[in-house]
């Protein structure tokens, strides 16, 4: 009996379709070469080749019928192995110990299997291209079109080019007919074809697209023996070149029929969840309860966007599953997979690899640098990672945003074997890379070129010294046969540089899904199309509101989209993606005895409504995410313990971090705990462009540079603008020649002569401020430091400048560039900002005044902020004071003392509680440590604030 196809077309004879394209291209030339068709004479010339499906009787069949004479063809290798898994399985349940193995296998295999055939038998010389070849040769196509122009992404439209192929050899499309409702688009694609083809031609090849019409011409000639019975199981829907190989097969008597799964009733039911975290958590703990019922259920988790949500999946299902592993010593066992693959080369192992090789060819960005170095697949790292990791904060440390491997290697040897940096090992590889790299062809063929990049991931060692699991061992021996998949390329692209091999061997990982083989476990997550014709014991399907279920359509952008419409090609229209969606759930919905679909209620501010497919669902009550864990030992899911303060212990006598330490505490107990005696300060980022501090730094050097050569304000004085801008200029140069040795990447020619400029008339600008000072001065010191007792602590003080008055009297000045430059936190009960005052404590008998000098040229320009004992110290500052009275200086530096003691004494003590300030948090990198934003402290006035 026949096969009924729901959207296929019926067959005809060979000699019929040969009257049928005549009759399409007599009907062109009596039209005219320059005359367009009208879209219903072309709607009917492509009704000739595909006439209306006519309905066929249903046939089913079962694996119990599956024998050596049959042959079962599957959509995709899920499904094969599934089906070839419970044939296996019925065949030991029959108490066969021995059985031949079941010819199952997806189209795509056995299309290859036929090519393969028809080469044995010599009745084919064509070479089959692979994906990766045929992507590259469509790629070098478009580079030639010269009307294309410059593509922004030629991979991209190479591989639109290669799937709209693909639908035209699947759909029968005539190109004639089809260049009749052709836009731009479809034209310039139509050319590429042409090309393409003809390339084909010339060099001997053959794209996969062409299989099916191969097959079926290779069957009618009886060229190969076609199997006694074919079966095909999860095909939605046959193109038409499946449907003409089919019938061609049946008029040689094969019997062609459809596998369906089993229809049985099942319970249906319809979840409303909040939100999508709260969905997913409510299957997985769904699953949970599953599992504990039975452990040997089988569970199918189904989502529609599976690719989407693949990082949650994984996290809340590892999270609600296997959360009595982590305390398990050994292999974790697995409770659940996900079917979606993830690419190639976001695989660790992969993507070390990739970073390792991509030093061959240039510099590479900062932050893949630090990934080599903090990686465990680079030969040395058991015994040097942490000098490699103290030698990534270091070159962070430079803020250098690309490195290339000259320089790194470089930097590397700028640390002795006495320095806790020093990474010989690294550096001894880096060598060997270096030689190798000076030996590389400009041009070479890509088998030549996989040989030489192996050998480069030997002489870095990889993938490491210590020992693979099992997953990282798949992911090895995946990535050696994409080595193999890439010399491949040479059938297409012979020759090729370096750059291009590196691309186009990260392309390749990119395109390349890779799935690691594990052993079955019982909650299974899988797509849509995946999940067809696999039967669970139950099943929960994820994500079925109105916005993605069903589909929005997504006709191919280079064929015309009503031409699509009308012949019902896939993802054409919402009409067809609605029938669609609809035949799958009802398949999905007949899997188990127990279905459930779910789906949330907003995203964000956005609301949602359960897909129509599932609206006459009985919606169920939302269960609560509540329940005991899989494993006794295991604490209760989102329980929270209280916890004891934070208490350090005591600290030593001498810190890190001089006054910024007390800052710190006084803004945070916490941060200052976290950054100065955990040292947990944050990697520097990279620097693309001259930033504040930065700017801050040219300032303080140069001003550094021009008060070691004026000393004091008599010098100042005999200097006219003239003879000032004279003085100041070269120390400018050479301030920009200073720094832009450690940055030339930023100091360009270019820039320092812009800089030299802008930094000489600020420089002039403070200067003039500084003429209008009273009292006579004259330079104590320039960047001293001193230490400082308090309360038992020893810290290291640095203050850009300190002025020496008459009497031996002390003026304190710390430079500011920034836009908001205030001295407010002197007068805080928690003094935020210590510097200048521990200063002044520290010899109190001495220092007159704390002055802050603002250095910027903008709208408020050049200034003095600060107090002072006396008048006439600086402009703009007067005697100490506060908001409410004045206040003498002795009696402020007494609250000063009072403040610093008590914020020493918090140190000492080891008081960590994280208790800020209310702007504590605002730039804070600690928030992943403390978690405050959880308790709500940080929107709150904390007992900080209000000591």
């Amino acid at each position: 009996m026949a096969l009924p196809r729901k959207f296929g077309y019926a067959p005809l004879a060979e000699h019929r379709r040969a009257l049928h394209r005549q009759s399409v291209r007599e009907y062109s030339r009596s039209r005219g070469a320059n005359r367009r068709r009208s879209p219903r004479a072309v709607v009917l010339l492509l009704a000739l080749h595909h006439p209306t499906p006519q309905p066929r009787p249903i046939v089913t069949w079962t694996l119990d019928a599956l024998d050596d004479e049959t042959t079962l063809l599957t959509v995709n290798q899920r499904l094969a192995g599934e089906l070839r898994a419970r044939f296996d399985a019925a065949q030991a349940d029959a108490g066969r110990h021995v059985w031949p193995s079941a010819d199952i296998l997806p189209w795509s295999a056995w299309l290859r299997r036929g090519y393969e055939q028809l080469l044995d038998t010599g009745e084919t010389s064509l070479d089959l291209l692979n994906p990766a070849q045929e992507a590259l040769l469509w790629q070098e196509v478009i580079a030639q079109d010269p009307d294309a122009g410059p593509l922004l992404r030629p991979a991209a439209a190479a591989q639109a080019a290669r799937a709209t192929y693909q639908l035209l050899h699947d759909w029968r499309l005539d190109a004639d007919v089809l260049a009749e409702r052709a836009g731009d688009d479809g034209r310039r694609f139509l050319a590429w074809r042409h090309r393409f083809d003809d390339v084909l031609r010339r060099r001997g090849l053959m794209s996969g697209a062409s299989l099916p019409a191969l097959l079926q011409q290779a069957f009618a000639r009886a060229v190969i023996p076609p199997p006694k019975r074919l079966v095909h199981s999860g095909f939605d829907t046959l193109a038409p070149a499946q449907t003409a190989l089919f019938e061609t097969l049946r008029a040689h008597g094969v019997t062609v029929t459809e596998h369906r799964p089993p229809t049985r009733a099942a319970i249906r039911q319809r979840i409303a969840a909040d939100d999508d975290e709260h969905e997913i958590r409510l299957a997985a703990d769904w699953a949970r309860e599953r599992l504990q019922a039975d452990p040997r259920a089988r569970i199918g988790i189904v989502c529609v966007q599976i690719g989407a949500r693949r990082q949650d999946l994984e996290r809340i299902f590892d999270e609600v599953l296997t959360t009595h592993t982590y305390l398990t010593q050994g292999p974790r066992p697995a409770l659940f997979d996900i079917s979606l693959g993830e690419p190639l080369a976001q695989r660790p192992l992969v993507a070390h690899a990739l970073f390792a090789l991509d030093l061959l060819h240039g510099d590479q960005p900062l932050a893949a640098i630090g990934q080599l170095l903090r990686s465990p697949f680079v030969g040395g790292h058991a015994t040097e990672w942490a000098a490699r990791a103290l030698l990534d904060a270091a070159l962070r440390a430079d803020r250098v945003p690309r490195i290339d491997l000259t320089r790194l290697h470089h930097r590397i040897g700028q640390y002795s074997p006495p320095d806790r940096r020093h990474c010989g090992d690294l550096a001894a590889r880096l060598q060997g890379l270096i030689e190798l790299q000076r030996t590389l062809p400009a041009m070479e063929g890509p088998e030549r070129w996989a040989a030489h990049l192996q050998r480069a991931l030997a002489v870095l060692g990889w993938p490491g010294d210590q020992g693979l699991d099992s997953y990282e061992f798949q992911t090895r021996e995946r990535l050696l046969r994409l080595f193999s998949e890439f010399a491949a390329l040479a059938k297409v692209r012979p020759r090729m540089s370096l750059g291009e091999a590196l691309r186009q061997l990260r392309a390749l990982a990119a395109e390349t899904l890779f799935q690691a083989e594990s052993p079955a476990t019982p909650v299974r997550i899988l797509g849509p199309l995946e999940a067809a014709g696999i039967a669970f014991d139950a099943v929960w399907l994820l994500g079925l509101h109105d916005q993605d279920w069903p589909p929005a359509p997504r006709p191919d952008p280079l064929l015309p989209a009503g031409l699509q419409r009308e012949l019902g090609m896939p993802h054409a229209s919402a009409e067809r993606e609605y029938a669609f969606a609809a035949r799958l759930t009802t398949e999905l919905a007949n899997a188990a005895p127990r279905v459930i679909a779910s789906h949330a209620l907003r995203d964000g501010d956005q609301q949602r409504r359960p897909s129509p497919l599932i609206g006459d669902w009985p919606l169920a009550q939302t269960p609560t995410l509540a329940g005991s864990p899989l494993h006794p030992g295991c604490t209760t899911p989102r329980a929270h313990d209280p916890m004891p303060a934070p208490q350090a212990p005591p600290a030593p006598p001498e810190q890190r971090g001089g006054a910024a330490l007390l800052g710190a505490q006084a803004a945070c107990p916490f941060r200052a705990f976290a950054q100065y005696r955990l040292a947990a300060t944050p990697l520097e980022e990279p620097s693309h462009a001259i930033d504040g501090a930065l700017l801050g730094t040219l300032v303080h050097e140069l001003l550094q540079r021009v008060w070691s050569v004026l000393q004091d304000a008599t010098t100042l004085a005999a200097h006219d603008d003239a003879a000032l801008a004279a003085r100041v200029a070269p120390l400018a140069a050479a301030t920009l020649d200073d720094l832009g040795r450690r940055r030339p990447d930023l100091f360009t020619p270019r820039f320092k002569a812009l800089e030299a400029e802008r930094l000489t008339r600020l420089v002039l600008d403070w200067l003039a401020v500084e003429r209008r000072r009273e009292i006579p001065f004259a330079i104590a010191a320039l960047e001293q430091e001193r230490v400082v007792e308090l309360g038992g602590l020893r810290l290291r003080l640095r203050t850009d400048r300190i002025d020496r008055l008459a009497g031996d009297r002390l003026v304190v000045i710390d430079y500011k560039t920034g836009r908001e430059v205030s001295n407010a936190g002197w007068f805080d009960a928690r003094l935020s900002e210590p510097q200048l005052p521990l200063y002044c404590i520290s010899d109190p008998q001495r220092v007159d005044a704390a002055l802050l000098g603002r250095v910027r040229r903008d709208a408020k320009g050049c200034g003095f902020v600060g107090v002072s004992r006396e008048q006439g110290v600086a402009p703009g500052v007067d005697p100490a004071h506060d908001a409410d009275q004045a206040i003498a200086w002795p009696a402020l530096l007494t609250r000063w003392r009072a403040a610093l003691d008590a914020l020493a004494a918090e140190v000492c003590a080891g008081r960590a509680d994280p208790t800020p300030s209310p702007a504590a948090c605002s730039y804070c990198p600690f928030g992943a440590l403390c978690r405050v934003q959880d308790t709500g402290l940080a929107e709150q006035p904390s007992e900080v604030a209000d000591e």
